[in-house]
């Protein structure tokens, strides 16, 4: 799954103390961990979603969650890059980028898990999630 450039959501003054930071590596390491555990735990936790998920047209016969089958696309969120400038998070599952987005031709609803709104901008909770992980890392640096 890739999305494009999602809209950084720092205030003006926690970018200055990040952009003061020499080796950002960890601290967007960090981050990236913080909104990969607010994706993973958006499958069970419906106020973790950016919006509500559409329900199923037809319900299965073995009643499972929406998807909740076999959990590897929960499962397969991870932070797979970070630079002193940018972390991703992604996952290896080809068909994570439709059910975030949703997929048109197969008329697959977006049920997004990732915790950004669709014009990239975090969630009020991955918004504060994310800033209070930049503070705990900041503050041993007196910024």
């Amino acid at each position: 799954m890739k999305l494009i450039k999602l809209t950084d959501t720092l205030t003006p003054d926690m970018k200055r103390k990040l952009d003061a930071v020499t080796n950002r590596k960890p601290i967007l390491e960090r981050m990236g961990q913080t909104v990969k555990s607010l994706a993973q735990r958006a499958f069970t936790d419906s106020a973790l979603r950016p919006s509500t998920w559409a329900p199923r047209v037809k319900e299965p016969k073995d009643g499972h969650a929406i998807l909740q089958k076999s959990t590897l696309l929960r499962k397969s969120i991870a932070v797979t890059a970070a630079t002193n400038t940018q972390v991703t998070i992604g996952s290896d599952r080809p068909y994570a980028a439709a059910h975030q987005l949703g997929y048109a031709p197969n008329n697959l609803p977006a049920r997004p898990f990732l915790p950004f709104h669709a014009d990239g901008t975090l969630t009020p909770r991955g918004a504060q999630n994310v800033t209070g992980v930049l503070k705990a890392c900041l503050k041993p640096a007196g910024l």
